[in-house]
């Protein structure tokens, strides 16, 4: 036997014609009694919270911040409330005719209509999930973290290698066969997460984060590998976005085919096409880098040889200079030698000639002052008198001059002394120099094949060489070879044998 909840509202019985009774009080609720009973029985019908898919329709704003609107299946539709501590976490504006995906917190009655409270809303569909794409891409962008400026380098050769993928997967093993082949001896440190459905996006920025807790990697790889726009949803997610921003570690985002791209390729310091290509840009070949060191070499060498040659053909240059040192003091101690004569000279002939102007002007002053006036007379032997008292000055201004020639003099010997040593100087620093100095002094110069031989490793016993030294040359022939460092003598050649 069922029973049957709520109120019991069925009218009595009608009576018989037979018999008549007055008109029973009917039965009634109020409209309040009625609405709770109503509210209850829908939580008793939707106890959990779910997921309702619809059509947005009438979107409004209210001042406060709630928004209202319904959504709509065909000719059905329901109302909807959406508070605004709920609304501002959405990433996205609905729009009337877009395909949304509301998660339904509460099935309400609110002023006798059905109304739902919804606390999550998302896109549903690609053209709704695009727009939603769009917005957050625009806000993003206008605070900064997509500009090229901020993005860093990668390191030519990171020592560890964070990867944040999931676990077991192909992209995985894509990045790992690459970087094996190119440098098997890296450290790889792996944070496995989830890189598709709920809770992924939350799980790549935790990757990240822990990466850069340990510190230990140079460069981190982000890679997945391709799916549909759904399947990459979580690499848009904003929670992923601001981790790769704040990143202390350089990122390189390999998400998905060469189509794809994904907010997180925007702000990544490199975004590449593949894991794969991830994996080729974060170690370079290593025969790359060896043929670059070997050109590196040759061209050193090139360098070197060049250097060499050209300080050779400059010192040769010098030669005709520095041959003998002695003839230029001796020529700069006979130019000295001739303009201090010559200043004496000048310095000696100077007061007398002075002294004779003097005497004749006071002849002619003499001879004048007969014809003048008592006036004239007067101022003339004045300056007369002047013109006395100058002359034990210039006497003495004619000592001083004889004096600074003898200080001329002994300055210029100590200069021509000066420059002597220097000359010597520079003399011996050259021969230091010069590679006939070097080989002088017991050193030998030795070619094989016109080659110079730097390395042990290059002779062989049996090869022949060629030895330079100061004062001619020798050919010999190589008896034994010993590659220690510390070797110093070679054993004699056996009796019998002929040494080179």
């Amino acid at each position: 036997m069922s029973t049957q909840r709520g109120l019991d509202l069925q009218p009595r019985a009608k009576p018989t014609a037979d018999r008549a009774e007055p008109t029973p009080a009917r039965k009634s609720v109020g409209v309040g009694r009625f609405v709770n009973h109503l509210k209850a029985g829908l939580s008793e019908l939707f106890p959990r919270q779910f997921w309702l898919e619809g059509e947005v329709s009438g979107y409004k704003l209210v001042r406060n911040g709630h928004a209202y609107f319904s959504l709509k299946e065909g000719n059905e539709q329901v109302a909807v409330v959406m508070w605004a501590r709920d609304r501002q976490r959405v990433a996205f504006t609905p729009e009337d005719g877009s395909q949304v995906l509301a998660h339904v917190r509460k099935v309400d009655v609110w002023s006798g209509r059905l109304q739902l409270q919804l606390d999550d809303l998302e896109p549903h569909g690609v053209g709704a999930l695009q727009k939603a794409l769009e917005e957050r891409r625009a806000r993003l962008l206008a605070e900064g973290l997509f500009e090229e400026s901020r993005k860093r380098r990668l390191p030519a050769l990171p020592r560890v290698i964070g990867i944040a993928t999931a676990s077991k997967s192909a992209a995985l093993n894509d990045i790992l066969e690459i970087l094996q082949q190119r440098f098997a001896e890296r450290r790889m440190l792996i944070r496995p997460c989830r890189v598709q459905g709920e809770g992924a996006a939350e799980d790549i920025a935790a990757a990240l984060d822990d990466l850069n807790r340990d510190g230990t990697p140079d460069v981190i790889i982000l890679g997945r590998g391709g799916g549909s726009m759904q399947d990459l949803w979580c690499f848009n997610e904003e929670v992923v976005v601001r981790a790769i921003a704040r990143s202390r570690i350089p990122v390189i985002a390999g998400i998905g085919h060469e189509i794809d791209t994904t907010l997180a390729d925007f702000v990544a310091d490199l975004r590449v096409a593949t894991p794969t290509a991830a994996a080729q840009q974060c170690l370079p070949e290593r025969a790359e880098i060896e043929a670059r060191l070997r050109e590196f070499e040759r061209r050193l060498q090139v360098g070197l040889s060049k250097g060499v040659e050209l300080s050779r053909a400059r010192l040769k240059a010098c030669d005709g200079a520095f041959a003998d040192p002695r003839s230029i003091v001796t020529e700069r101690r006979l130019r000295l030698d001739g303009l201090g004569s010559r200043a004496r000279h000048v310095l000696m002939g100077l007061t007398p000639d002075r002294r004779g102007r003097l005497e004749s002007f006071a002849s002619r002053a003499r001879q004048a002052l007969v014809g003048l006036t008592p006036d004239r007379r007067s101022r003339l032997e004045r300056v007369v008198g002047r013109l006395r008292v100058h002359l034990p000055r210039t006497d003495l201004q004619s000592e001083n001059l004889i004096q600074l020639g003898s200080r001329l003099q002994t300055s210029m010997s100590t200069v021509l002394g000066r420059t002597r040593a220097e000359l010597g100087a520079h003399a011996s620093q050259v021969n230091a120099l010069s590679p006939l100095g070097v080989l002088s002094r017991g050193f030998s110069v030795a070619r094989k094949d016109g080659v110079i031989i730097r390395d042990i490793a290059a002779l062989a016993p049996g090869d022949e060489v060629r030895l330079r030294f100061a004062r001619g040359a020798a050919r010999t022939r190589v008896l034994e070879v010993d590659a220690r460092p510390d070797a110093m003598e070679l054993q004699t050649a056996p009796d019998g044998e002929e040494e080179n």
